[in-house]
């Protein structure tokens, strides 16, 4: 077996639900690799005893970097995705606390741009093949074979794909068709994937509904392909208008539809099922600790569960008995 030059990147928000997730991926696949974790953190989420103890349990080969998102300076913050009230999704689902998720967004879809603000790390750019997965990504079960071993002609695997139909998704894509109209336009770029291609000509936003997309928290990249495009020149043309933080372009939408253009099939579908993988791990129970539980050897989570349980029972006693009288 050849060990390919490869390399795993993990964006971590939620420490308590990526150790479930981390010993899965070791167990159920990395093991039998032992390629290198690069978790990255916006500040510091891991003490270093936490460091050394993950490193000591599970793998020496996770490696942990702090980084710095930052808005760029020709963004300006009326200009911020939240701050479009004329966007039901932004009404419903988007205030100013999700800042954090348009950072996300923008480090997700530089996959190139290694070293900058906000983005991967230098020490990534070397690799030949590079995997994405959430700290809530799961592997249930064993997969028994190389996963980069499936990217020799494709530019990006996924664990399934998936089509985006529903119309909300819309209202995170606004100006992206436009956007690449004008970008492919201006590149001489001839359009491979006939449904990208008639959504342009026609300019009609309704045929991206139709391309299915990777899922964005297990996706693989054949770095080879990716820097030999001209995708260094493109991320940087999203990044100057925008997308991200302007309009919540996710960065399936930006990575995907790049390479539909220059390929009528560019994504390898693993097609695993919720069997294999799930892409939310459930979180898990708050722990609460306190000198008074510790000194008695109480557990405190069974008390917050066990009021949680009969708080619901007065809620459905309280409504039953309101119905009952009225």
């Amino acid at each position: 077996m050849i060990k390919k030059k490869a390399a795993i990147i993990i964006l971590v928000a939620r420490k308590n639900i990526f150790i479930k997730s981390i010993k899965n991926f070791y167990k159920n696949w990395n093991n039998k690799y032992n390629y290198p974790v690069y978790v990255h953190t916006f500040g510091k989420i891991f003490s270093d005893s936490e460091k050394i103890k993950i490193k000591n349990v599970i793998s020496p080969y996770i490696f942990f970097f702090e980084i710095k998102p930052k808005i760029t300076n020709n963004i300006s913050e009326k200009e911020l995705f939240y701050n479009r009230k004329y966007n039901q999704y932004v009404i419903k689902n988007f205030s100013k606390k999700r800042l954090g998720f348009l950072h996300m967004c923008y480090f997700a879809s530089n996959i190139t741009s290694f070293g900058m603000p906000g983005c991967l790390v230098k020490d990534l750019k070397n690799y030949d093949y590079l995997m994405r997965i959430d700290d809530d990504s799961l592997i249930k079960k064993n997969i028994n074979f190389d996963l980069f071993d499936k990217l020799k002609k494709y530019p990006l695997g996924t664990a399934r794909l998936n089509i985006s139909n529903k119309k909300d998704y819309l209202l995170v894509r606004e100006k992206l068709l436009s956007f690449l109209k004008n970008f492919f336009i201006s590149q001489k770029i001839i359009i491979k994937n006939k449904i990208l291609h008639d959504a342009i000509k026609k300019d009609n936003e309704n045929l991206l509904l139709k391309i299915p997309y990777s899922l964005g928290n297990f996706d693989l990249y054949n770095m080879k392909i990716i820097k030999s495009s001209i995708f260094d020149k493109y991320i940087k043309r999203v990044n100057l208008f925008g997308g991200q933080y302007k309009y919540r372009w996710g960065d399936m939408e930006i990575i995907n539809l790049f390479f539909y253009a220059f390929y009528k099939k560019p994504i390898y579908d693993f097609k695993f099922g919720k069997d294999v993988y799930i892409d939310k791990v459930k979180e898990a129970q708050p722990v609460y600790h306190s000198p008074f539980t510790e000194k008695y050897n109480l557990n405190l989570n069974s008390f917050y569960y066990f009021y949680l349980k009969i708080r619901k029972l007065l809620t459905y006693k309280f409504f039953y008995n309101f119905l009952k009288i009225n």
